[in-house]
């Protein structure tokens, strides 16, 4: 059973079936009740594609991560693509790693598929800014969750991570932790944000010259067991972490080498992530509310793809507090 065969049931033009199938056009009650029965005997299925071609629009999201073996990012894709799927679309999950190459490729590939919208998950796709190929999306919303970018069609949820990062900040100094370093493991506009809220939180609180106390360090548990000795051997005695991970390698490092945490070394994390509560002692961690960022970020863009103007949107962080510290 086809299209052709119910119209021909019905004694109607393919074109009027179409119209009942998609709800568009005028069609007499009469007329409407005869074809949607024809459809209920028949169990007939339109197809997507044709079903596509005759809106306008084939209902398909690309959600852009990094990496979706990241805890956070994991979280984030999963929520999406439920809630999107539950709205009837169809959604490809690009998992496009760090080069800006490989993005322009993902982009290449949606942009052929005729998406219609697009998720970056991450302010890492700031770079994008100024790159040729998001001309073949001047009339296709885009919405990053967590950064932001030029064009028109792009609009943001943020998480206002600074403001994280100044909590992490403060309850540790409140706490005697005074001698507090800060370790940045990312090169993204998130990761400047949360450099600024703790220089910005140790100024407010006394400490001079707050930024000698910003240190880089790659991310990932090695990296963070380097970085974490180190500090230590300084004379630090508390770290903010921008991820999780990173600090939980510290924590591992000090450990090993007999450094009572939280008394000697206090340290916190960032995402409220699996990896702050399956290590020992526990971590405090900033909660950037994962669901609640992949949740406005999908009622924003389904909101644009309605002809709904929308404003910024922000999500405001909660310490949870942990053995760490």
């Amino acid at each position: 059973m086809n299209i052709y065969d119910i119209a021909e049931m019905a004694g109607v033009s393919i074109a009027t079936v179409s119209r009942v199938i998609n709800n568009k056009g005028h069609v007499s009650e009469k007329t409407r009740k005869k074809i949607e029965s024809i459809i209920a005997e028949s169990e007939y299925q339109p197809s997507a594609i044709a079903r596509g071609l005759a809106c306008g629009s084939m209902k398909t999201i690309a959600i852009f991560s990094v990496d979706v073996r990241i805890p956070h990012h994991a979280v984030t894709s999963f929520n999406m693509e439920r809630m999107l799927t539950n709205l009837g679309y169809v959604v490809y999950i690009c998992n496009t790693g760090e080069n800006i190459e490989d993005w322009k490729r993902y982009l290449q590939i949606v942009a052929e598929r005729k998406v219609d919208g697009i998720i970056l998950t991450g302010s890492i796709y700031k770079k994008l800014e100024g790159e040729d190929i998001l001309d073949l999306f001047q009339d296709i919303p885009i919405v990053m969750a967590n950064g932001n970018m030029a064009p028109k069609n792009v609009k943001s949820v943020f998480v206002d991570e600074g403001r994280g990062i100044e909590l992490a900040t403060e309850h540790l100094f409140t706490r005697g932790h005074t001698k507090l370093a800060y370790v940045m493991d990312k090169d993204t506009e998130s990761a400047e944000r949360k450099r600024e809220g703790f220089i910005r939180q140790m100024t407010l609180l006394g400490v001079p010259e707050a930024s000698r106390h910003v240190f880089r360090a790659k991310y990932g548990l090695e990296a963070g067991a380097g970085i974490g000795l180190s500090l230590y051997e300084k004379g630090y005695n508390g770290i903010v972490f921008g991820e999780d991970l990173t600090a939980v390698g510290a924590l591992n490092a000090l450990r090993k080498k007999g450094v009572r945490i939280p008394e000697e070394m206090a340290l916190t994390g960032c995402n409220n992530s699996e990896y702050a509560y399956i290590c020992s002692p526990s971590l405090t961690s900033i909660n950037n509310k994962a669901e609640v960022l992949s949740e406005l970020t999908v009622r924003l863009l389904t909101g644009l793809l309605d002809g709904n103007e929308t404003a910024e949107l922000v999500v405001i962080p909660e310490l949870v507090v942990r053995e760490s510290s």
